[in-house]
């Protein structure tokens, strides 16, 4: 079953501004989707991470994205079914850390970003590794 978790924050478009969205059961980020107030500017990024590792990469077009407009991320090749876990004993596993970078706003903006998580995803992974 996919269900929607949504987190908004305000940045003020210095970049690396983080916000840690708690998972509510053990799953994995499948997309996510991105709106903002202000212009994204191209080339502009948007991470959601599992601790370090990048699970989901939004990135501005060129033309830039107008403000009130949705981007979506694209899954990362090799950490897309990375899995969450409230349960976890690792805290990185328990949150979605969702960060933007220096270039992605031009000034201060109020960025939505809506997660599709899949709790019923079927993945293969080493105990090591969750």
């Amino acid at each position: 079953m996919m269900m929607n978790l949504f987190a908004t924050v305000v940045l003020t478009g210095g970049g690396g501004e983080s916000v840690y969205i708690p998972v509510p059961c053990r799953g994995i980020v499948k997309e996510i989707t991105l709106a903002c107030n202000a212009t994204m500017v191209a080339s502009g990024t948007v991470v959601a991470y599992r601790g370090a590792t990048a699970v989901n990469t939004a990135t501005a077009p060129t033309g830039n994205t107008a403000a009130g407009t949705t981007l979506d991320g694209v899954p990362d090749t090799d950490y897309k079914d990375y899995i969450f876990d409230p349960d976890s004993t690792t805290v990185a596993n328990k949150v979605i850390k969702v960060t933007d970078d220096a270039t992605l706003l031009g000034g201060a903006g109020a960025l939505s970003v809506l997660v599709k998580y899949d709790e019923s995803a079927a993945v293969t992974q080493a105990a090591s590794e969750a």
